[in-house]
């Protein structure tokens, strides 16, 4: 599963346009992202990349408590949107640098 990478606060998706993943492999990619964020704590999570929705949607479900927000790039304003916020510093719709 070398498609999705952690540098830091974000995980980044590298899916080639020519491979795709199955469902099957939907919980150990679950499975891994809540283990490395258990492990290295951050305020805010990053989300980035070419995935599928339903991966996306999953991540952000899984990693959800382990930080203050959860945030999703946006490739058209060239910036992370926080989707999901636990604290009072993070607003949802609040857009962060990268």
């Amino acid at each position: 599963m070398d498609w999705i990478v952690f540098d830091k606060d974000t995980v980044r998706f590298e899916i080639p346009p020519t491979q795709s993943i199955t469902y099957q492999q939907l919980p150990d990619a679950i499975q891994k992202a809540y283990r490395y964020f258990s492990e290295n704590k951050f305020d805010a999570i990053k989300i980035y990349g070419r995935a599928p929705i339903w991966l996306y949607t999953a991540i952000v479900h899984a990693v959800a408590h382990l930080a203050k927000a959860v945030a999703v790039y946006d490739a058209i304003n060239r910036e992370y949107v926080v989707v999901v916020s636990h604290h009072p510093a993070y607003q949802i719709g609040q857009t962060l640098k990268q």
